[in-house]
């Protein structure tokens, strides 16, 4: 018999991106900051994002103990 723990939280990953956008400079510093980010979120591949991505924080939120039989 062992013991085991499940541990559940949250990570954040940091990743970096370059996406090209079908506007000008004047047109994006026009949008919103809201607006930017969509066309953002929009433009970004976040699978390959995610491929490429580092840890940047856990935060655990629980920690269950598990007795084996």
């Amino acid at each position: 018999m062992g013991k085991k723990i499940t541990v559940s939280g949250e990570v954040r990953l940091r990743v970096s991106y370059q996406v090209e956008l079908n506007m000008s400079e004047q047109e994006f510093d026009a949008l919103s900051e809201r607006e930017q980010n969509e066309h953002l979120e929009n433009a970004i591949d976040w699978l390959e994002a995610g491929r490429n991505a580092e840890v940047d924080e856990f935060d655990v939120d629980d920690v269950i103990e598990i007795e084996e039989k």
